[in-house]
């Protein structure tokens, strides 16, 4: 048990055993643009020792593999990745467009914010000794298809500290595809136990207004709306408002290589250096920015939780409606 932001971890964080999120999707191995010349992983014994693990610790096998004394990594994707990190081998490697300059969330930027010695947490309760301190807030990126390469259903968990003495922190990532409807509302209702949430934020556009109301209407999540459709691009509260609480250090996000939830963490670190304006428009330049949605409306209802936006009396009773 790690003691970080007044947190109660139920099962040892450490412990792959206590990781009962919902069953992973297996990690690539076999495929990339160009096997021939540049396989996901060169050697077949690699590739068993990965598909062999169980989904849900494939990327932690996949980065332990001894890239760095084979004989084959000159010509191994993996091995490419390990040796430069996900960002550089995005951005140099597969041809990410985006640069620093353009990004709202350069690499620069994120950096100090990264806690090496944290993992996310399978679990969460608030202290008793102290539990009104702080506040739990989860922010969903719903889906909209569950087809293979569709929409991911995302989720950010963060507990926020109402004295301001500490940054808010997140606890917890996850991505997942291939949901039906009800798998991703029972889902909400899951992670709501698992980590106590003050507040389920879920984007309140399109049909994702069906999610809110069904969760309303079945569960006893504190669930509210936000309307990102006029509100993204605002300097205040949209996406580039995160923008002012990293450059003063106000989240913090764990990054411990070897830790649970390092892939999706490192995934919302790619999106966020991806994202920026084009073409007149804010969004990212990679193929998905569920992630940075995700964070957004965590961000969202963090602020509404602090009292940091002037929704905060009567937001969840609008949230309801």
């Amino acid at each position: 048990m790690t003691a970080v932001l007044g947190r109660t971890v139920v099962g040892p964080a450490d412990d792959p055993q206590a990781d009962t999120r919902a069953p992973s999707e297996p990690v690539n191995v076999r495929h990339s643009l160009w096997s021939a010349r540049w396989p996901a992983i060169a050697l077949q014994t690699c590739i068993d020792t990965v598909e062999a693990a169980p989904p849900a610790l494939q990327p932690q096998v996949r980065r332990e593999l001894p890239c760095a004394t084979c004989p084959e990594n000159t010509r191994c994707l993996n091995a490419k990745r390990g040796e430069i990190g996900p960002l550089l081998f995005d951005r140099e490697i597969q041809t990410s467009p985006r640069s620093s300059e353009s990004s709202l969330f350069p690499r620069e930027l994120m950096a100090p914010m990264l806690e090496v010695g944290l993992e996310c947490l399978p679990h969460y309760r608030k202290p008793e000794y102290d539990g009104d301190r702080f506040v739990v807030v989860s922010g969903w990126d719903m889906a909209w298809s569950e087809k293979v390469g569709g929409d991911y259903l995302v989720k950010v968990t963060a507990v926020g500290d109402r004295m301001g003495r500490q940054p808010h922190r997140v606890i917890d990532i996850e991505r997942h595809q291939r949901m039906s409807y009800p798998q991703q509302v029972a889902l909400v209702e899951q992670h709501h136990h698992r980590y106590s949430t003050d507040l389920d934020v879920i984007e309140g556009d399109a049909m994702q207004i069906v999610y809110r109301q069904s969760l309303q209407e079945g569960t006893t999540v504190p669930v509210m709306s936000h309307h990102a459709a006029g509100q993204k691009r605002d300097l205040q509260s949209g996406v580039p408002g995160m923008i002012v609480d990293f450059t003063n250090r106000r989240w913090s996000f764990p990054y411990r290589r070897d830790g649970r939830g390092f892939d999706d963490v490192e995934t919302l670190l790619a999106e966020f250096e991806a994202f920026g304006w084009e073409d007149g428009k804010l969004q990212g330049s990679g193929e998905h920015d569920d992630c940075v949605m995700a964070f957004w409306h965590c961000w969202w209802g963090m602020r509404l939780m602090l009292g940091q936006v002037g929704e905060i009396a009567t937001g969840l009773q609008q949230g309801r409606e």
